[in-house]
């Protein structure tokens, strides 16, 4: 018997890898910067800020790692290849900067209660050098990710890393605009109030990220498939399917949905099977599901499905 292995098309990664790495040290350049002033001018949305763009770090690295893992062939032990890590990365991602707004949220609180002296000249200063870089940063995600051959849908992890920078990109904003407001008018409480009011809208904006990662991971049926209406259409559209069980439906990443399912069918010689498995294919293909594993049966055949 001939086995007859899957061929992908390998990646040229150089040039998306070469930009995802200037964004990175960019990153590390603007968090040293804020830590060290931000304990400088004792302002916590600039030490915020800092821990946004921490994660910011954290998101690119992932992504570097992400981009050369779905690149990689499967081997024998790796049918799949690597291309759930994508959606592992979007998860941890995901989780890591929902974990970080918490924190920043209690500190925020407790210096609503409780305002302290900032020294706004260098909040003002290093939150715009913050929102410069951080734009910067999402461009280049930006341009990596439209570079991609295959980007009809959107790739979890990038999305993710691009979602950090445009929040920090929003976050160093109000930080710049709050270092003003207190160089100028003394007004302290400002600092933790902006800082309160972006991290529980980035809160907002990542959980979808994180539920969706979390979702590919547990191999859950994609979100856009109603399994009960791609039953009734299969029904209406292929009157020489009897039966239809042992139905699954999932996702390996954003852009790779799976099903598998028996048919039962009557007797049909292997030239009808094949033309009616190529109309199957493009059914399923019309609604987003680009493999399939169809396993053929005929009414005498007593199966027994193990899920």
């Amino acid at each position: 018997m001939k086995v007859i292995e899957h061929k992908l098309r390998e990646r040229n990664l150089e040039k998306p890898q070469k930009r995802l790495y200037i964004a990175i040290v960019l990153n590390i350049l603007i968090v040293l910067l804020q830590v060290i002033y931000g304990f400088i001018s004792n302002s916590i949305s600039l030490l915020a800020d800092a821990l946004h763009n921490l994660q910011d770090v954290v998101a690119l690295i992932i992504a570097v790692i992400a981009v050369i893992f779905t690149s990689k062939l499967p081997t024998k032990d790796m049918t799949y290849g690597f291309i759930r890590s994508e959606a592992l990365a979007g998860f941890v991602n995901s989780l890591a900067l929902m974990i970080t707004l918490f924190v920043i949220i209690l500190f925020a609180i407790k210096r609503l209660i409780s305002p302290e002296v900032v020294e706004g000249l260098y909040v003002a200063v290093f939150g715009l050098l913050g929102f410069v870089i951080n734009l910067v940063s999402a461009k280049i995600i930006h341009i990596h990710h439209h570079e991609e051959e295959n980007h009809n849908h959107e790739d979890l992890n990038i999305k993710s890393a691009y979602l950090h920078l445009l929040s920090d990109a929003g976050i160093s904003l109000a930080v710049f605009l709050g270092g003003l407001a207190i160089y100028f008018y003394k007004i302290y409480w400002i600092d933790p109030l902006l800082s309160l009011i972006f991290s529980i809208y980035i809160l907002k904006e990542t959980f979808p990220v994180l539920k969706d990662s979390y979702n590919i991971l547990m191999e859950a049926v994609p979100k856009h498939i109603d399994v009960d209406r791609l039953i009734l259409e299969l029904r209406e559209e292929f009157k020489s399917i009897k039966e239809i069980h042992d139905l699954h439906i999932w996702s390996l990443s954003s852009a790779d949905i799976y099903l598998s399912a028996h048919i039962v069918i009557d007797n049909l010689n292997l030239s009808e099977y094949e033309k009616l498995l190529y109309q199957l294919e493009n059914f399923f293909k019309e609604r987003g599901i680009n493999h399939i594993t169809i396993q053929p049966e005929t009414e005498n055949f007593n199966c027994q499905p193990l899920h």
